[in-house]
């Protein structure tokens, strides 16, 4: 009998845009919760962010997947009261927005939570809900600027770089998942709701506490390497990439690449005889590498147990053997595509169908029935514009 799945049976409303507060939700989703996502009748505008057809940018169709969509205005009294009617029977909501807007809707924790003692209440935000910075928009750019991932991403002369997907709002995902989970543990105890509130900033900080505590400890000074030789290197087709871990690796490296002679080289002695001279043997490296093609040192490098790997894109690294062999990539019949593969939320079972990201308003009437709505009383609300069936 396949096993139930976490989250079944929790019902989720999903007020947030964008990528971090969806992303949480969908998380919930693919665990089992019924997720209801609330837009306004322009759409979340993650839907217009990138290409795609109808509103389905990728990145609003991974952000979204297993949720069902209504679309209402909770500027208008109406479409406000039919979100309090969802509000009322969800276990969680969660909300992105800037600090002040749900309040300013009548749908804020300190409302909601009094009317509903066991709602689990998330709010995700860019840099708090107080400070000088509380009305500052936190996009991704702002972000890996403002928390140092950008200078971590540098370039070898020291330019700044953007690392090339969403990770502040992905990292907040994922942590605002797991303070979910903890909070929905706690009231599985006391029967008590709680305001869960995180930020992207903090998100990011956490998530890079190694390096920032790098930065403080070694502070006005190197720090030293944490592995002599590594890095990318270019082949005669392609680029792999090594990196020694422990000295028994270093001398097999050096046989693996016949440069025995590195082994009582005392430039080369340890990691951090090798970290002062690393321009050199990095240099040294590259050019022999770049003599023979990907497979060559893959293999040559595996045998000798050193750690490495070749640089693939994303068709090679879905088609890879050991991913085909671990199903981690589903088939997902994404309207208004062809099916198209995608990951596998780790964790969750295998071989099933992906369920689809709902398109804006997708299950207006359906959700409003649920909720009481007789067919004359949704039918007003659409003419009013207040409801969107799409």
């Amino acid at each position: 009998m396949p096993q139930e799945q976490a989250y079944a049976g929790l019902r989720v409303l999903d007020m947030s845009q964008g990528v971090a507060g969806p992303y949480c939700a969908t998380l919930l989703a693919l665990q089992g919760a019924d997720v209801v996502k609330v837009e306004p009748p322009g759409g979340d505008w993650i839907r217009v962010m990138g290409g795609g057809e109808a509103g389905m940018t990728p990145l609003a169709v991974a952000s979204n997947l297993g949720k069902r969509a209504l679309c209402i205005d909770a500027r208008q009294p109406a479409g406000r009261a039919a979100i309090e009617r969802l509000a009322a029977r969800a276990d969680v909501l969660v909300e992105n927005f800037r600090p002040g807007v749900m309040a300013r809707l009548g749908l804020d924790a300190a409302t909601l939570c009094a009317r509903h003692p066991a709602l689990v209440y998330l709010s995700i935000s860019g840099f708090g809900a107080s400070g000088p910075w509380v009305d500052k928009p936190g996009t991704d750019s702002v972000l890996q600027a403002y928390t140092g991932l950008a200078m971590l991403n540098r370039e070898p002369d020291g330019r700044p770089r953007r690392i090339g997907m969403l990770v502040p709002d992905t990292v907040s995902a994922l942590y605002a998942t797991q303070a979910l989970g903890a909070a929905l543990y706690a009231r599985s105890r006391t029967g008590r709701g709680r305001h869960v509130q995180v930020s992207l900033a903090e998100c990011c900080a956490a998530f890079q506490a190694a390096p920032i505590y790098e930065s403080a400890l070694f502070a006005g000074r190197q720090a030293p390497p944490t592995a002599v030789p590594s890095g990318v290197f270019r082949t005669q087709d392609g680029f792999v990439t090594l990196l020694v871990l422990r000295q028994d690796m270093w001398e097999r490296l050096c046989t693996a690449l016949g440069r025995d002679a590195w082994r009582s080289d005392p430039d080369y002695a340890d990691n951090h005889a090798r970290g002062r001279n690393a321009a050199a043997l990095n240099a040294a490296i590259a050019e022999q590498l770049a003599g023979q093609p990907s497979a060559h040192w893959i293999a040559t490098l595996e045998a000798a147990d050193v750690l490495c790997a070749e640089v693939q894109d994303y068709a090679q690294f879905r088609n890879h053997p050991q991913m085909q062999h671990m199903g981690t990539f589903g088939a997902l019949a994404q309207p208004p595509y062809q099916t198209l593969p995608m990951p596998y939320l780790p964790g969750t079972p295998r071989g099933g169908p992906i369920p689809p990201a709902p398109a804006t308003g997708q299950h207006t009437r359906a959700l409003l029935a649920e909720l009481g709505y007789a067919a004359d009383e949704v039918a007003a609300l659409e003419r009013h514009g207040i409801a969107v069936q799409g």
